[in-house]
């Protein structure tokens, strides 16, 4: 299926492509801003799941141009463990500002740390 194409999108190139309008792929990518192989890619998939191009008047159903569920593993977060996480961020996110707004109390000049460090004008120069 074709990255970062809606549904709105995927029904105007099924649309455009099918046989009552008689447009060509290169058409197709031209008027809508997808390569070839886009368009060529949305249509497949639109017949793979039930689009019939013969049919009049057109039927553009969304289970025709959804994509497909991923396979792999599913996920093991819940809402609640989620929810969790996010609160923890919060307040972790919280914390660090207070503690960056201590942090001021504990620095040293850059005068005294390069004087603990050895430098001296001269030796940057």
């Amino acid at each position: 299926m074709a990255p970062n194409t809606d549904i709105a999108t995927r029904a105007f190139v099924v649309s455009l492509k099918a046989s009552c309008s008689g447009k060509t792929s290169p058409e197709v990518a031209r008027i809508s801003g997808l390569s070839i192989r886009q368009v060529d890619r949305i249509y497949a998939h639109a017949i793979e799941n039930g689009f019939n191009p013969n049919v009049r008047p057109l039927i553009l159903k969304d289970e025709y141009l959804r994509d497909r569920p991923r396979s792999g593993r599913p996920t093991k977060a819940t809402e609640e463990n989620k929810e969790l996480v996010i609160g923890k961020q919060s307040r972790n996110r919280n914390l660090c500002i207070s503690r960056l707004s201590d942090a001021g109390l504990f620095r040293i000049s850059e005068d005294k740390a390069n004087e603990e460090a050895g430098l001296n004008e001269v030796d940057e120069s």
